[in-house]
């Protein structure tokens, strides 16, 4: 029987102001002496490593959560239950702890990274993979009218979500609540680290957005590209599953 538990605590950081270069992203330079390299690797890159229990057996999730926000429990609830339903990890925890406000919304890339480097704590072990959750307050730099980012996976070990934007996204009519927008972007971004789709997992049919990189062209699927920018929702009652497709390329790369 595999274990899950949720913890929660509250840790007020000192977030450390600092820049790294557009070198210092998710391209894969990593000093292979660093022992954070393994968590700084280009986005898809550990997708059989989260996926299946080979190289490591438990998964171990760090939320750092501005302190201007907060996280939705049942988001979280929904999250578990999606890692239980497509990984084959003993053990999952999840820890969250809050952090001060870096203030520099919006946001662009390298500073995301930054904010990271300067507040992650967990990495990986010898039987435990590590992923980092960002929540702030805040946009993405990427914004443009009503094109909104509402997450972004940006290592292979590393997604943000904008939840002031989730919030903002959850007012309108004929939109989710906001707890269920937050879980469809939850899963959606989980499921990029999941190496999907075609991106660190190989698709085994053809289902790839040709508009969007890293996305599902199936209608209503988790990962169709418009769920990482808000209109994906509208109108839905229910936080979408991965479609068939998206699943069996999970299989063939080591996941349920």
């Amino acid at each position: 029987m595999r274990l899950n538990t949720i913890i929660i605590y509250l840790f007020v950081g000192v977030f450390l102001m600092s820049c790294s270069s557009d070198s210092d992203n998710d391209n894969g330079n990593v000093d292979p002496n660093n022992p954070k390299a393994g968590n700084q690797l280009p986005l898809g890159s550990s997708a059989n490593d989260l996926l299946s229990d080979q190289n490591f057996s438990n998964l171990a999730i760090e939320i750092a959560v501005d302190d201007n926000v907060s996280v939705s429990n049942s988001a979280l609830i929904d999250l578990e239950e999606f890692l239980e339903a497509r990984t084959f990890k003993t053990n999952i925890t999840i820890t969250q702890r809050t952090i001060e406000s870096p203030e520099m919304s919006p946001y662009s890339n390298s500073e995301i990274v930054s904010i990271e480097d300067n507040n992650r704590t967990l990495y990986n072990t010898e039987d435990t993979i590590a992923v980092f959750i960002l929540y702030l307050s805040g946009q993405s730099e990427n914004d443009e009218g009503n094109s909104v980012t509402l997450g972004t996976a940006y290592r292979n070990t590393s997604l943000v979500l904008y939840k002031e934007t989730i919030d903002n996204a959850g007012q309108p009519l004929n939109t989710p609540s906001v707890s269920e927008i937050e879980s469809a972007t939850l899963q959606h971004e989980f499921a990029h680290l999941f190496g999907l789709v075609d991106i660190g997992t190989e698709a085994q049919t053809p289902h790839v957005d040709p508009d969007s990189q890293g996305h599902c062209n199936v209608e209503d699927c988790l990962m169709i590209a418009s769920i990482e920018f808000a209109s994906g929702m509208i109108g839905m009652n229910s936080v979408p599953s991965l479609d068939p497709q998206c699943i069996n390329d999970l299989q063939a790369n080591g996941g349920r």
